[in-house]
């Protein structure tokens, strides 16, 4: 075992929840290490007063009855302190969590050294999708028996620790100078760590593992007469309006045919760049990326994040991470924990930054931009001289049937707690701004999670305060450009006057981050005017949609066409198939299952999950299983059969490689929530809401899904919705008429629909 030779103890703790006090501690284990070398190994069972939540007993398989007779926690504390030991170095996967539910249970660790395995490997291993214990003991192959049980998690912790330090020592001297620099200026448990690397290093050459991700090579598309036709520029004020079908290869295709059009400039533009640059390849000469500037590193904000005296763990395991690989963009490392925070608060870029103004100079004839970055440019006058958008650009933007959510976000006014807490680390005056602003958040939110802003509560006299202190922060120099720009924009949501013909809100969500915004009550009169009638714009629509895209585009006056071919689609009605029935007997392969609520997923996961692990099907399932990195990479981890279940909503973001998905089952139609924050608010202005807005946003969605599928899907894969409403409800028809158009040739059996099923082949 090759391990640092300082003396340490791995731990870990089972619980009912993530609140400290409010959930409680189940299971405490620890393994004490000395000299490289186990020492002591420590486990209990403890007892609570209340019962397990029926989630947590299926995921760690601590039943109630296994903790009676067992003790609580006081009686256990003393003992739990001794195998800790009382100045040893505590290690652990995610340990922070740890640390604050044993300090709920009266274990206060928070002044002591501490390791964390995840952020560490982090930083050695680079190419893993998720540093989730589960994943990575997968794919790293480490011992990890029990899984989510508190000394299982031990030894794989302990075994991933071994990992990450052999990775460490196979550094060359000025990397490992690099890390022992910055980690010898951070925690007390990172300057340990620091303090037991090698003084000089024998490695010669850098790792393989140490290399940046692989480029792929461009490719090449055949570009049809119908496709070239199509995307000819519109007049200006005309927009042009062309259907997509579900090829994945139709994007690509619009690249290169613009590529080849050597008439104008194109600007296409993509809803989520990140993912378009995933599937898309292309001469880096013949296009430019524009990356939005929350993913683009300033430079100036590193150079003073550099000259910090001292670091938080986190930003010194980023600082390291900048040293190393020094990335432009975001996603050339591996952020993770609250090294994301830091990057958006104190070093991402804003559209003020040299650095993101730098991406719009001696531009080719093809761009690629993402929806909510043109929008903004175009809405405002002071941004739009840099841009170096000519008039007679042609914009070809795909995923048109987002533009109404992407431009609500484009036009918004935000400022996120987090952000400023992040920034505010060592700025006084901050510091006691963002306490000011929660006090008044928490004041008038009143305990909601949403609560609507009125000019009453920006009138009030906690709000001008805060609006007063604002242009003060602002004089700051070394204030980071995006906590400068929530600012500005808190500014606005502040001002009684800028209400008028907005949506504002304070908003909390589930992990209890905070935050303001603000958004025009309407978009289409927006674009309109700033996009529409200024360039010659292409919007790639979905099928038959050119009519139901009232919030962007006026009703009637669109006419549509559709050089794609259709794509041969495999896509089942069946309403006597229910989510009981289907986890009851899963299919074979790897299924996406699209489930309605979270409420749905959660009570699937308790009635099932025990007995598909026992017939050796993975259960991946939203909220219970982690976040969506860690979701997605212990799906594709998986051996089949296995069974993701998440929302519609969450699975139109998912990214898997090609020929990942078997099956795509919809167990419920995605209708948007009708008590959405801002959707419910446009509803008002309809006469029918439901038919004239709700219902052609399900359709658009569900073509989006459909596409996703078939980014992912195995040849030959399969469709199945299984919703009754499709057959009990007036609008079923109307629903299943909009599914057969996806196909290539549509239609289904009569005695087939008669069943509740149909099949389009």
């Amino acid at each position: 075992m090759k391990l640092p030779s300082f003396p340490f103890v791995v731990l870990d703790t089972e619980t009912t929840g993530f609140v400290p006090r409010a959930n409680r501690v189940i299971e405490f284990a620890s393994v004490r290490v000395e000299g490289g070398k186990t020492v002591e190994e420590y486990e209990t069972l403890i007892a609570i007063p209340e019962d397990i939540p029926p989630p947590v007993q299926i995921l760690t398989h601590i039943r109630p009855k296994m903790l009676e007779g067992k003790p609580e926690f006081a009686a256990l504390r003393e003992t739990i302190l001794q195998h800790i030991g009382a100045e040893t170095l505590i290690v652990g996967q995610n340990v922070g969590f740890d640390i604050r539910m044993l300090k709920g249970e009266g274990v206060d660790l928070s002044e002591r050294a501490w390791i964390d395995t995840s952020m560490l490997a982090s930083l050695v291993y680079p190419e893993l999708l998720s540093y989730s214990l589960g994943y990575v003991s997968s794919i790293l192959q480490l011992n990890h028996d029990p899984v989510h049980r508190a000394l299982g998690d031990v030894h794989a912790t302990l075994e991933l620790l071994e990992k990450c330090w052999e990775r460490l020592l196979e550094l060359p001297e000025e990397q490992l100078a690099i890390l022992r620099e910055t980690l010898a200026q951070s925690s007390p448990g990172y300057r340990l760590l620091a303090s037991a690397l090698p003084k000089k290093s024998a490695a010669k050459n850098l790792p393989a593992w140490f290399a940046g991700p692989k480029k792929r090579a461009p490719g090449s598309l055949a570009i049809s007469a119908s496709l070239s036709a199509a995307l000819a520029a519109p007049p200006r004020g005309e927009p042009a309006l062309v259907e997509e079908t579900l090829d994945p290869g139709s994007l690509p295709s619009i690249v290169a045919a613009a590529i080849a059009d050597r008439s104008t400039t194109h600007w296409i533009v993509v809803k989520n760049l990140e993912s378009a640059l995933r599937r898309l390849s292309f001469p880096e000469k013949e296009v430019r990326i524009i990356y939005p500037p929350f993913l683009l590193l300033d430079p100036e904000a590193q150079k003073n994040f550099f000259v910090q005296e001292t670091w938080t763990a986190d930003e010194a395991t980023l600082a390291v991470k900048l040293r190393w690989f020094a990335p432009r963009v975001q996603r050339q490392i591996a952020l993770h924990g609250e090294e994301r925070s830091i990057w958006y608060g104190k070093l991402a870029c804003t559209r003020e930054s040299a650095a993101y103004r730098a991406q719009f100079q001696n531009l080719p004839g093809v761009i690629l931009i993402d929806h909510q970055q043109l929008l903004e440019i175009l809405s405002d006058s002071e941004h739009f001289a840099h841009a170096a958008i000519v008039q007679d650009a042609h914009i070809i933007l795909d995923d048109a049937s987002m533009l109404e959510d992407t431009a609500t976000k484009a036009y918004r006014w935000q400022c996120t707690l987090d952000h400023l807490r992040a920034a505010a680390e060592g700025k006084e005056a901050l510091t006691k701004f963002t306490d000011l602003l929660q006090i008044w958040i928490e004041r008038v939110r009143a305990f909601q999670d949403v609560r609507y802003l009125t000019v009453a509560d920006l009138n009030s006299s906690e709000a001008h305060a805060l609006q007063e202190r604002i242009p003060s922060l602002l004089e700051e120099e070394s204030l980071p450009p995006l906590v400068r720009e929530q600012l500005d924009d808190l500014a606005r949501i502040l001002t009684p006057e800028l209400l008028s013909h907005r949506i504002a809100w304070i908003e909390q969500r589930q992990n209890g981050s905070q935050f303001l915004q603000s958004v025009p009550e309407h978009v289409g009169p927006i674009l309109a005017s700033s996009l529409f009638a200024a360039f010659a714009t292409t919007l790639l629509i979905p099928l038959g949609s050119a009519q139901t895209l009232r919030e962007i585009l006026p009703s009637g006056k669109a006419k549509s066409s559709a050089p794609f071919p259709r794509l041969p689609l495999t896509l089942t009605i069946d309403t006597e198939t229910s989510l009981e029935s289907l986890l009851k007997a899963p299919p074979a392969g790897k299924t996406v299952v699209l489930v309605g609520s979270r409420r749905l997923i959660e009570e699937a996961y308790v009635e099932h999950a025990d007995r598909l692990e026992e017939q050796s099907v993975t259960m991946v399932c939203q909220n219970l299983s982690g976040g969506m990195e860690r979701l997605t990479a212990e799906f594709l981890a998986a051996e089949a059969p296995a069974v993701w279940l998440l929302t519609p909503w969450s699975y139109e973001e998912v990214e898997l490689p090609a020929e990942s998905v078997n099956h795509l089952v919809i167990v419920s139609l995605p209708f948007d929530h009708p008590s959405h924050t801002v959707l419910s608010r446009r509803a008002e202005h309809y006469a029918d809401a439901f038919t004239q807005y709700f219902l052609p946003r399900l359709e658009h969605r569900l073509f989006r899904l459909v596409r996703t599928f078939c980014r992912h899907r195995v040849k030959g894969g399969d469709i199945r919705v299984t919703d009754d409403r499709l057959i009990s409800k007036r609008y079923g028809r109307q629903v299943r008429e909009y599914l057969e158009g996806f196909s290539a040739n549509g239609g289904a059996a009569p005695a087939e629909k008669d069943r509740g099923q149909m099949k389009l082949l």
